[in-house]
């Protein structure tokens, strides 16, 4: 008797060995590649969708997009592309919000799991959704410099991070692990743009990266 895989697993299997017809990105200002003179071709999206051989790139991102924004405003567009493979990476400006409203995380997981909720339920364990978590802040000078404790700011993270982790495993989506891979930044201070808090065409150049070796796995 042959051995039954997952469709999960049978669709990862497809989109390693052939091309991907249809791409969508969601997400904010890095989707959107801010911090590059030439988004359309550095920004970390296009070099991902380069790297998967994807026919066509559906890039949803909005600058200043929380995860309530894309709810409303990229979700709904996603359905009738009917994308073979997804890339979320949304967490970074609801997380933010937390010098305004403490409750904040509570709001970003009940909308993570009903966006990915509503992806599976209507797209199917076909669609490859990778859900990239927060990078290690501690190493953005940005937040150093507002008197933002490292200590503090760490703990905070991990507590976002942990969430994600729960609702992406929950949904059958793939962890982008961001936070694991950004204390490279010690190393390569080129990984950060001009503004001191978007990545650079170096940055997106690695984050491409790492999406794709999870998409590989």
């Amino acid at each position: 008797m042959g051995i039954q895989l997952s469709s999960t697993r049978s669709s990862q299997m497809k989109h390693r060995s052939g091309k991907v017809e249809n791409y969508v990105g969601i997400g904010a200002s890095d989707t959107v590649g801010l911090g590059t003179s030439n988004p359309s071709v550095d920004g970390w999206v296009p070099r991902f969708a380069s790297l998967i051989s994807a026919q066509q790139t559906i890039n949803l991102g909005r600058s200043g997009s929380t995860l309530d924004d894309a709810l409303k405003q990229q979700l709904p567009k996603v359905f009738d592309k009917k994308p073979d493979v997804i890339t979320i990476w949304l967490a970074v400006n609801d997380f933010n919000q937390q010098a305004y409203d403490r409750s904040i995380l509570t709001s970003y997981t009940a909308n993570l799991q009903l966006m990915l909720s509503e992806l599976r339920t209507k797209l199917g364990d076909n669609t490859r959704i990778l859900v990239g978590n927060i990078p290690d802040l501690t190493k953005v000078n940005i937040y150093t410099s507002l008197g933002i404790p490292k200590l503090l700011l760490g703990i905070q993270v991990k507590r976002w991070n942990d969430a994600i982790k729960h609702i992406v495993k929950k949904n059958h989506c793939d962890l982008v692990d961001l936070y694991s891979h950004w204390k490279e930044l010690d190393e390569h201070p080129e990984y950060v743009s001009f503004d001191g808090f978007h990545p650079s065409v170096e940055g997106y150049q690695r984050l491409a990266q790492i999406f794709h070796q999870q998409y590989l796995k």
